[in-house]
């Protein structure tokens, strides 16, 4: 299986674009319907959660923009190369975000949203170095496309790990970018969101928080909006920092929940994590 998704990417690499996507979409809207459609119930399941008053129909339009997404995202992992260069990215409120790049240390609080491994193309592009922890996959043939793809972004990639940490730490110190991905899960836990759950000290907006207040780093939202004919909307919300007085752990991880919270569920339908089930945290 994992050779077939090896000669499946190479192939794709060579396709148009648009077609490329397109296979995408379809082959998750058959696996949805006819293999796995315990993703769409558990979707479907968690927008009723968010927008208990939604109408049915509109519901349904969420669930299957979603799963079109997914499929396009993982086939697009073979071209997102190309897009910077076929005018596919355009920014919004990218020169606020960079002014002070390099003169102070900068956290990346990068969203699943869209396709968030354009991301790095779009870092590449403002002129943005920037070191990423992130967490690497299991399995091999996905190890190998995600690396592939990353490395022509000249991403540095940290491991999820006291060493990764302290590296994170030392290039903040050095006035550096660090991306952190604060929407994430765990062992089969969804730490971020909150959705409503109470602050934890246990993932990314933890460490981003102990991070900030440790470098004085500012902090920045960066997400990937689908847009229609395999375009993206690249959005750099405005800079901040920490709020000033007494650090409390769980009052900053509320904090940070609380600026990306709003453009996850604003872009519900372009969630990597929307099928996942959001429970306690352990």
């Amino acid at each position: 299986m994992q050779a077939l998704e090896r000669v499946l990417h190479r192939s794709l690499r060579r396709l148009p674009i648009p077609l490329v996507s397109d296979i995408g979409a379809r082959l998750a809207w058959l696996k949805i319907r006819l293999i796995d459609p315990k993703v769409a119930w558990k979707a479907r399941d968690n927008i009723r959660r968010h927008f208990p008053d939604m109408p049915a129909a509109e519901v349904e339009r969420l669930v299957w923009r979603f799963v079109d997404n997914v499929g396009r995202l993982m086939a697009e992992f073979s071209i997102v190369h190309r897009f910077a260069e076929s005018g596919r990215l355009e920014f919004v409120g990218a020169e606020a975000a960079r002014a002070q790049v390099g003169k102070v240390p900068t956290i990346a609080l990068c969203l699943h949203l869209g396709n968030w491994e354009v991301l790095a193309s779009a870092m590449q592009m403002i002129g943005v170095p920037v070191a990423s922890i992130s967490e690497v996959p299991e399995n091999a043939a996905h190890r190998d496309i995600a690396d592939a793809t990353r490395s022509g972004f000249d991403v540095k990639v940290l491991p999820p790990d006291r060493n990764g940490a302290l590296r994170a730490l030392s290039i903040l110190k050095g006035n550096g970018v660090l991306a952190l991905f604060p929407d994430e899960k765990r062992g089969g836990t969804m730490m971020a969101p909150l959705f409503g759950r109470p602050p934890h000290a246990k993932g990314n907006l933890a460490l981003a928080a102990k991070l900030a207040r440790r470098t004085g780093a500012q902090l920045v939202v960066v997400y990937c909006e689908r847009l229609e004919g395999v375009r993206f909307r690249l959005h750099f919300e405005g800079p901040f920092h920490m709020d000033a007085g007494p650090s409390d752990p769980l009052a900053d991880v509320a904090f940070l929940n609380s600026r990306i919270e709003p453009a996850i569920l604003r872009h519900l339908d372009q969630w990597y994590y929307l099928d996942d089930s959001i429970g306690p945290i352990a």
